[in-house]
């Protein structure tokens, strides 16, 4: 969704890149999105699947608080 804030996978706090390894679709790919206190460990992660890309996230609506993330 364009516009909404995006949170680190983490934390939860607001993220500042997403770091992606090796390409969708070939059994090796590893994408997280991190703030930037866990950008590093994001990257150490995903450098399991092959060399690493980093793509700046500009949150384009700032966020009224922060959301707990929700698993079942």
């Amino acid at each position: 969704m364009a516009g909404w804030p995006t949170y680190c996978a983490r934390c939860g706090g607001p993220a500042v890149a997403l770091i992606e390894a090796g390409h969708p679709g070939s059994g090796r790919y590893r994408a997280e999105v991190a703030c930037g206190r866990h950008q590093a460990a994001a990257t150490r992660w995903a450098s399991h699947a092959g060399p690493t890309r980093t793509t700046p996230i500009g949150n384009t609506q700032p966020a009224l608080f922060e959301l707990p993330e929700v698993t079942r």
